[in-house]
């Protein structure tokens, strides 16, 4: 819990100069939300990729693009890709459990905040809560949040630096292509062998098995998050920052 603490402490300055990349965040997020909210009844009947995209999206980085350049990862010597800040940090006595802990404190105010405000605003906007009762709409609302700590919180870790053939602006383009082709590619494959897509079946195991569904994506995120801390602590000790 100390080491929480410091943590939260060393984030403070970063999320203070962090006012305009939160405002950009809010509105980014309110411009997916309005095509979620504007699509999920044609989704439902007809099924779209799209919305499954911007789901995912949302619950994983979308809003981490927002941060002000100083807080960005960059190429800082060789093949190295890392935040700037976090080898300043590396080169004082600070902990490296500290800041890791750090980057992850700093991830959740770039993204719980604005998924909750998006769920909220589904919940008030969209038919969705038609089809689910409060108990199953809070169910869904876990499974997404859960989402975005098993799979959104990989982005700290390339906060911490990234090495190898691929980390140039040429080479982080084509990843990322590249990525956006395969998530693309996959959930057509879903919608095409089971008829509807991932935010589809999220809404049914909320509907059917809210409970088990809730406590199934609770642990899904603990693990993940555990997971994501030990590899985060296994890739900083390899890197060297001078």
């Amino acid at each position: 819990m100390q080491e929480w603490k410091q943590a939260y402490s060393l984030a403070k300055l970063e999320l203070r100069m962090s006012k305009f990349g939160f405002l950009s965040a809010f509105l980014f997020s309110m411009f997916i939300l309005f095509f979620i909210v504007t699509s999920i009844e044609s989704y439902m009947e007809n099924g779209f990729v799209g919305i499954d995209f911007f789901f995912v999206l949302l619950f994983s980085v979308a809003t981490i693009w927002t941060k002000p350049k100083e807080f960005q990862i960059k190429k800082v010597s060789g093949d190295l890709i890392v935040l700037p800040l976090v080898v300043m940090q590396k080169q004082l006595p600070i902990k490296q459990d500290v800041i890791m802990k750090s980057r992850f404190i700093v991830h959740f105010f770039y993204s719980f905040p604005f998924q909750l405000l998006a769920l909220i605003g589904i919940y008030f906007m969209s038919p969705l809560p038609e089809m689910l009762s409060v108990g199953s709409f809070i169910a869904f609302a876990i499974i997404w949040l859960s989402f975005g700590v098993y799979a959104g919180y990989v982005f700290p870790l390339s906060e911490i630096g990234t090495k190898g053939p691929l980390t140039s602006t040429v080479g982080t383009i084509f990843i990322g292509v590249t990525l956006l082709i395969v998530l693309l590619s996959i959930f057509t494959m879903i919608h095409v062998l089971f008829e509807n897509g991932i935010v589809y079946w999220s809404i049914i195991l909320a509907q059917k098995w809210p409970i088990v569904s809730s406590i199934a994506s609770i642990l899904l995120a603990f693990f993940g998050f555990a997971h994501w801390q030990h590899y985060m602590k296994k890739a900083m000790d390899k890197l060297d920052y001078l």
